[in-house]
């Protein structure tokens, strides 16, 4: 086969809301030979910085229960200090981990490339790869959309989906696209990656 020549998606061609929301949260890339999803870092700050907030508040609570206990030093107050820390502790505890979760969600990236040797799934912390998956066309099921709730945001009535495959043999999901911001969007990306998966598939068995 020849060498496949890039091809980058015009967002103007894009319909409707699925034109900035898709310009915003994905790169697509096209070419003779495959389809590349690159969903950059960054990508959803509308959702990942309140959660982070959110996160240094909660933590922030245990502190400011002792630190309010300070003035009045005592055996009594100690006591009364300690058990508003333990109280407030699992507070402070799932806020580090909305703070962990917030700072993942704006580092990660995900690329999802359909070729004739299958779909490669790479996730990326920091653009270092921390995951790489290869599955095999004929061993993939159509996408399917699901709505995320950990992208869901409170500024925006628009549901975020992702795309997911279950593999044919064993059943394991794979997520083959990711914040996709109203159904426009997810339904355009859907139809790419199903005819990307049809003109691969026969391009195989050609």
């Amino acid at each position: 086969m020849g060498e496949g020549r890039e091809i980058r998606q015009d967002p103007a061609r894009l319909s409707g809301v699925a034109s900035g929301a898709l310009h915003r949260t994905v790169r697509i890339t096209r070419a003779t030979e495959h389809l590349e999803l690159y969903f950059p870092p960054l990508r959803m700050p509308e959702v990942a910085i309140p959660l982070a907030l959110f996160g240094i508040i909660a933590m922030a609570l245990p502190g400011l229960a002792i630190f309010a206990l300070l003035p009045s030093l005592g055996a009594t107050a100690m006591i009364s200090a300690v058990l508003v820390a333990a109280f407030v502790l699992p507070f402070g505890i799932f806020g580090g981990a909305f703070v962990l979760l917030a700072i993942y969600m704006l580092a990660n990236a995900l690329v999802v490339r359909f070729s004739a040797e299958g779909v490669d799934i790479v996730r990326l912390v920091l653009g270092a790869s921390v995951r790489h998956r290869r599955v095999a066309l004929h061993d993939m099921n159509a996408p399917q959309p699901e709505i995320t709730s950990r992208y869901q945001s409170l500024f925006s009535s628009e549901p975020v989906y992702q795309l997911v495959s279950r593999e044919k043999r064993t059943g394991k999901r794979t997520v083959l696209a990711e914040t996709l911001i109203g159904e426009a969007s997810m339904l355009e990306v859907k139809a790419l990656i199903e005819r990307a998966m049809d003109a691969t598939h026969r391009e195989v068995h050609a």
